[in-house]
């Protein structure tokens, strides 16, 4: 049977994307082994560019050759695609326009949403690839009951459709930046790192004779070489406003709302009695709007721009769900829809309620989606 296996696998191909770090370089290195017909690709976005600090963003020069040599090292082919126009328009642009707004947005999740799963999934179809490979930490459950991705045509909502599930290792698991996968994207779509820990990915990759074996992680925004407020501040003109109390008493001045988020504490200026954080940005006003600790903690959380990953709003009783990565779960006592918006009710109180981030609702390890923060 495992022959078998291996011989169907050989007419199977799988564009791997490679951002030359250990994660990417182990998924295409276990997929070759499994016997899938492998192509590297790297995305060329705006992170690469001619500034020698920004050297080991995710996509420089250096990270592409990276990429190109472990594929070297495997024997498989390697491409790279000059994604810098898509990139702009829908992930910089985007977060450029969300900070004008008062609000903070999380640019992974687009990237993934728009250039890694419809960009790049359109490169595989092009290259006659059966699947799109990821090294994220996450798991696809129920592939052999689910409908499968048709070139003539989308894919009818399924019986059983796919599930998404948390990686194996809980603290590498990323499903938070794939909760806007769909089933069409999920059919066509490998992680396989997700039944592995990160130290076994190290291992592996050690074992392997991989370049990247002991390359460290990249934790920051790729396409910002300063700080956000220098990058914000080099795209959008930014006016002073002030700084008002939950009563609107004016407390202070600031610098330009794209500068602040909700709970923050530095940059306010001195003079308060107690500690006081940023609970709210008006925008319109231009005002941002300051608290005490107990201001930042609210029960009710309204979102939209919902993608449910089943086609279906969740529904039943056991639903948990987080308002920003790497935050502890919180249980839901209720999830209902509100004139296309919808509206979340913790069971306690959760800290710092931040417009443009992403609210992702799980139910036991499956991920089954979420949508945009808009109160």
């Amino acid at each position: 049977m495992a022959k078998a296996n291996t011989k169907s696998r050989l007419n199977q191909r799988v564009l791997v994307a490679m951002s030359g770090g250990v994660d990417s370089s182990v998924a295409a290195y276990l997929l070759k082994e499994e016997g899938y017909g492998v192509i590297g690709a790297t995305m060329k976005l705006f992170c690469y560019g001619e500034k020698q600090e920004r050297q080991k963003a995710c996509c420089s020069l250096e990270t592409i050759n990276d990429a190109k040599q472990v594929c070297e090292q495997l024997g498989i082919p390697h491409y790279v695609f000059d994604m810098e126009e898509e990139f702009e328009r829908e992930v910089i642009e985007d977060f450029v326009k969300e900070y004008e707004k008062g609000r903070t947005p999380n640019p992974c999740i687009r990237c993934n949403q728009l250039i890694k799963f419809d960009y790049l999934l359109n490169k595989a179809k092009e290259l006659n690839c059966d699947f799109l490979a990821t090294g994220h930490y996450a798991r696809i459950a129920n592939s052999n009951q689910s409908c499968h991705y048709e070139r003539s045509g989308s894919c009818r909502k399924p019986k059983n459709p796919l599930k998404l599930l948390k990686g194996a290792d809980e603290a590498k698991d990323q499903t938070y930046f794939l909760y806007r996968l769909n089933q069409n994207q999920l059919s066509r779509i490998k992680f396989p790192l997700g039944e592995l820990t990160k130290k076994e990915v190290r291992k592996i990759a050690k074992e392997g004779g991989l370049k990247t074996a002991e390359k460290a992680e990249s934790q920051e925004i790729c396409f910002v070489d300063t700080s956000v407020s220098e990058f914000i501040s080099d795209k959008i003109k930014v006016k002073r406003g002030d700084i008002l109390d939950t009563s609107d008493r004016k407390m202070g001045e600031h610098e330009g709302v794209p500068f602040y988020t909700i709970g923050q504490r530095k940059g306010l200026g001195g003079g308060f009695k107690e500690p006081m954080y940023v609970v709210d940005i008006d925008a319109a006003k231009n005002a941002v709007i300051v608290g005490q600790e107990q201001d930042l903690y609210k029960k009710e959380v309204f979102f939209d721009d919902a993608n449910w990953i089943s086609g279906d709003t969740p529904a039943g009783t056991g639903l948990s769900a987080v308002i920003r990565y790497n935050m502890k779960e919180e249980s839901v006592s209720e999830l209902k829809q509100i004139q296309g918006a919808y509206k979340t009710i913790f069971e306690k109180k959760v800290r710092a309620v931040t417009p443009g981030q992403s609210i992702v609702f799980y139910s036991g390890d499956e991920c089954l989606g979420g949508g945009i923060i808009k109160n």
